[in-house]
């Protein structure tokens, strides 16, 4: 079983909730397709994942990129604190960071599997979301998996399934609920887990007084249509 996840933004509680729940699932590897920083000022994500060693793949998000490049003006730079990253993380973590791939392209029990942050067209930058037209895209996968959006999905179209695993730190459809992938390779079972994060991360925030008031409207967006199995 595999658990890919995607989207932390700095919200730890968030990206650990999303672990445990695939953990308890069965999951043994797990993919991060990325965004570990940006709007919760915090490397802590970052560090988790430098811990996980070989159980976790990862993959460049916009945010990291962002991050790296400093190429974000002063307006974005308020609601996505990277300044304060910048000031904690260390050289080690900075470059674990840099050595993310913006894709993998993998065999898993004989299926080709993409991994990316964005879209097959736009590896980082492209947002495919729940309504997006499928047709533009020809990957070639049996399955591609993404995050960047923060809005899960799984939906095929000409012999390919699309997954987008939403945001395990971040949700931008419910905000009280994280959103992950399960995958198994052997059934070929796709899962799409929504977990409870609100409180967590409300706690969390108080140690933020920074945080941009984005994050706390996102944090309390309500939805009467979720995606994915509450758990």
């Amino acid at each position: 079983m595999i658990g890919i996840l995607s989207d932390a933004h700095g919200n730890q509680s968030g990206f650990r909730a999303a672990i445990k729940h695939l953990r308890i699932l069965g999951a043994k590897k797990y993919y991060f397709l990325g965004d570990a920083v940006g709007y919760i000022p915090s490397i802590s994500v970052v560090q988790d994942l430098l811990h996980m060693g070989t159980d976790i793949k990862c993959i460049l998000g916009n945010h990291e990129i962002m991050l790296l490049e400093h190429n974000v003006n002063s307006e974005k730079e308020r609601v996505y604190q990277f300044q304060t990253v910048r000031q904690n993380i260390t050289s080690c973590l900075s470059k674990f960071v840099r050595s993310w791939p913006t894709h993998r392209r993998e065999t898993i029990n004989r299926t080709s599997v993409l991994f990316v942050h964005g879209s097959p067209n736009d590896f980082t930058n492209e947002y495919v979301y729940p309504d997006t037209d499928l047709m533009q895209f020809n990957p070639g996968d049996s399955i591609v998996f993404m995050g960047h959006t923060h809005h899960p999905f799984i939906r095929s179209n000409n012999g390919t399934t699309f997954v987008n695993v939403g945001s395990c730190g971040l949700p931008r459809d419910d905000g009280r609920y994280g959103a992950a992938c399960l995958y198994n390779p052997i059934s070929q079972d796709l899962k799409i887990i929504r977990f409870p994060i609100y409180e967590q991360t409300k706690t969390l925030l108080t140690a933020y007084p920074t945080v941009n008031k984005s994050v706390y409207n996102l944090l309390e967006r309500r939805s009467h249509s979720i995606f994915g199995d509450l758990l």
